[in-house]
């Protein structure tokens, strides 16, 4: 994954997180069984050196070896996720994979997954 595919991917994950990217029904029920306890193993570690790398991704949020990615376009997505993630200003909101969440927690996962692949990258 480059750079600017790495980006993308960073915004298809926020887009499946706001619902965007529709989810099979056997991921979503496989998910809400054993998110919590991915979620918790997943979020006690450091995003920066201690999240294990090269966990399995949907082949919806994949990043394509194949696509031809541009730096500023895939900044510019990243920047209205986190336009997106900032306004939320409910106390829970609906996640496709793990169901009703506290809206912190969404808003941690995503950040959580951005810093991850930063860090990948020296951005951070």
């Amino acid at each position: 994954m480059s750079a600017p595919q790495m980006l993308h991917h960073v915004a298809d994950f926020g887009d499946l997180y706001f619902g965007e990217i529709r989810v099979n029904a056997l991921t979503c029920r496989a998910a809400r069984l054993l998110g919590p306890f991915f979620l918790r193993s997943l979020t006690t570690k450091n995003p920066l050196g201690e999240t294990p790398r090269n966990l399995r991704t949907m082949p919806a949020i994949e990043a394509s070896t194949n696509q031809t990615v541009e730096w500023e376009a895939g900044m510019e997505r990243v920047r209205l996720m986190f336009k997106r993630l900032e306004a939320l200003n409910t106390e829970k909101q609906q996640h496709p994979l793990y169901g009703t969440m506290h809206t912190a927690d969404f808003k941690a996962l995503v950040l959580h997954h951005t810093a991850h692949h930063f860090h990948q990258f020296g951005l951070i």
